[in-house]
């Protein structure tokens, strides 16, 4: 199992850095709906490197990674202030672990780190009253989820995107998934 103690301070600092920046990367991407939302794509953030830092067990080189995300956590507003180099620093990152951890590992780093992109594009609705149909499983709420289903205009790939990412977060992950391919 791969430690980040195996790798130099600089190293280190990427790998640790690299998740807070992707959340912000993405938020930033999409700044039409004020405050508001940026509130909500940080809390969503935090959660979910916190939810990841937890999973000790079953993904450790990635949890360890995320504890010390949570851990250095007084650098997240400078680290905030240097997200707009996301895509080439994941693309430096995955060239880094490529030779260095195992493929699971790299997979299970790789994952976390779109699993955050997506948690936070998905935190805050783009659409207004529009994103979520009636939750509470209400007529409204599944007429309107068999029609969307049934949308000729979807195609099968677009069958679990969420409606709520904007266009420029979507971009923002386009980016982000292109950079983390090994």
């Amino acid at each position: 199992m791969s430690s980040l103690a195996d790798f130099s301070d600089d190293e280190r600092a990427l790998l640790v850095c690299l998740p807070y920046k992707v959340g912000v990367f993405v938020s930033y991407a999409d700044d039409e709906s004020g405050e508001r939302d940026d509130e909500r794509e940080m809390d969503r953030l935090e959660e979910c490197i916190m939810a990841i830092a937890g999973l000790h067990v079953s993904k450790p080189f990635t949890a360890e990674i995320m504890r010390e995300t949570v851990e250095m956590r007084d650098k997240w507003p400078q680290w905030a202030a240097q997200s707009w180099h996301v895509p080439e620093e994941a693309e430096k990152v995955v060239n880094i672990l490529k030779s260095r951890v195992s493929d699971e590992e790299l997979k299970n780093y790789r994952a976390a780190l779109m699993e955050i992109g997506t948690a936070v594009a998905e935190a805050y609705g783009e659409f207004g009253e529009f994103d979520d149909p009636d939750e509470g499983g209400g007529i409204f709420g599944s007429i309107l989820t068999k029609i969307t289903k049934n949308l000729s205009g979807l195609t099968q790939d677009d069958e679990n995107h969420p409606m709520n990412i904007s266009a420029a977060e979507d971009s923002a992950l386009s980016q982000l998934r292109s950079a983390l391919k090994p």
